[in-house]
């Protein structure tokens, strides 16, 4: 099944919108459950799927749980790319069947907006923003009124991990880069 899922190129009439997020992030996670802040880390692996129509990714979230020790959860986004639509049609999932619908475009500055509802059905804004070819910041913000303000639930920072040496491949040298 995972052979038939994943895609090795974008298909070539998609919006190759999250194309620069394809790979391994090491991400430092802060955000709020009620009024309590708290911090964890995430392994967040972005890759093509549906012959390059989607881009799908699996997130490892790591945090300290009520006795100290650290809790692992998983969840993952699915998106797909609708040409009729020209839109990105995204669904979060997470393993205790909550779900968060929404809609992915370009934003200013080479920025990411997911705009949609979170499992609750309050309306919510998730953002790829400050991308580069190595770093990224997601922001998760939510709206109680309906979307006239909008309050910072969660911000994550991301690094790039960097590919993994094959061995008996050579890399190439300096001068070739």
């Amino acid at each position: 099944m995972l052979d038939q899922l994943g895609a090795e190129s974008a298909a070539n009439d998609i919006d190759d919108l999250y194309g620069g997020l394809i790979g391994v992030w090491d991400v430092v996670n802060r955000y709020r459950v009620g009024d309590v802040e708290k911090h964890g880390t995430v392994v967040w692996t972005f890759g093509r799927i549906l012959a390059g129509r989607g881009v799908q990714d699996v997130m490892w979230f790591t945090a300290p749980g009520d006795d100290g020790y650290p809790v692992r959860m998983t969840g993952s986004t699915v998106r797909l790319f609708d040409p009729a639509g020209a839109a990105w049609r995204i669904v979060w999932f997470s393993p205790g069947g909550t779900t968060g619908t929404l809609i992915g475009r370009p934003g200013e500055h080479g920025d990411i907006v997911q705009e949609g509802t979170n499992s609750a059905g309050k309306p919510a804004r998730w953002l790829f923003t400050e991308v580069t070819g190595t770093t990224f910041r997601w922001l998760g913000y939510v709206s109680d009124d309906d979307g006239a303000t909008w309050r910072l639930e969660q911000e994550m920072l991301a690094r790039r991990r960097p590919a993994p040496v094959t061995p008996g491949k050579t890399c190439p040298s300096p001068a070739a880069t």
